[in-house]
């Protein structure tokens, strides 16, 4: 696989999503935040620090999810329909360096995003005297590696059914896997032995987006910083993730008649 390649199509993928002005729809985003901080200032936030964090970054993962799988789920088969993508295959671009650059560029655009919400939403509540501590800087790092998880997962599926079925089951699955899995455990544990391997697989094959969420941590500073080696092992599962979702999407697109 040849790095400048995959380099030159994620930087198209910016580019494009600058063109379209998808980055547009984050600004809006932040516009809310901005109106919805200033409105809690108005009240002031006096002994509200916490419930200031804690909506902080919820909303930080709410926008910044919804924005990661609409930029993933559209992105190849827009291609496809308005045909930008044969001018690619006709160049000496194998069909997996397409889908490793636009699945690189799907997350670059996200980053950026979550950028421009974050200095946003921090600035904002600075001007209020709330202020994020250390463990920000880790909610922010794996933040961004579990909406890379989402880029890969939404790509996966858009390769395999219409865009707005990829949107919406990936917009489920990025919300509604914590409840799922619960429901999960609660079965297994009253399942009997010879079903229990199945509500096991079952709950090892959803991607477990929670699991890159510190925003409980973030909203109280007593909880401290995560150990390193925790990170360490969620960013090893959110490779292999990843990996798994885009040799998915790989297996459909190189067969795919276009």
């Amino acid at each position: 696989m040849k790095g400048r390649v995959v380099w030159a199509l994620a930087k198209g993928v910016v580019l494009e999503s600058i063109r379209r002005k998808d980055l547009w729809v984050v600004a809006i985003l932040g516009m809310l935040i901005v109106a919805a901080a200033g409105a809690l200032g108005f009240f002031g936030l006096n002994g509200l620090e916490a419930f200031a964090k804690d909506l902080a970054v919820t909303v930080l993962g709410l926008f910044s999810s919804v924005a990661a799988v609409l930029v993933s789920s559209r992105m190849l088969p827009e291609e496809i329909r308005q045909r930008t993508l044969y001018p690619l295959l006709a160049r000496p671009v194998t069909r997996l360096e397409l889908l490793v650059g636009k699945l690189a560029g799907a997350v670059l655009v996200t980053w950026i995003g979550f950028f421009l919400l974050i200095a946003l939403t921090t600035g904002v509540l600075a001007l209020f005297g709330v202020t994020f501590g250390a463990t920000f800087v880790q909610y922010a790092l794996l933040k961004m590696v579990g909406l890379a998880v989402l880029c890969a997962v939404s790509l996966a599926l858009s390769t395999w059914m219409t865009p707005q079925g990829a949107a919406t089951l990936s917009l489920v699955l990025a919300f509604g896997t914590g409840l799922v899995s619960r429901g999960l455990v609660m079965a297994y544990e009253g399942a009997g032995p010879a079903v229990q391997p199945i509500f096991k697989l079952v709950n090892a094959i959803l991607p477990q987006y929670a699991l890159f969420d510190l925003g409980a941590r973030v909203a109280n500073d007593g909880w401290g910083l995560v150990p390193l080696w925790v990170v360490a092992a969620l960013v090893g599962y959110a490779l292999i993730y990843s990996a798994a979702a885009l040799g998915l999407a790989w297996a459909r697109f190189a067969r795919q008649a276009l």
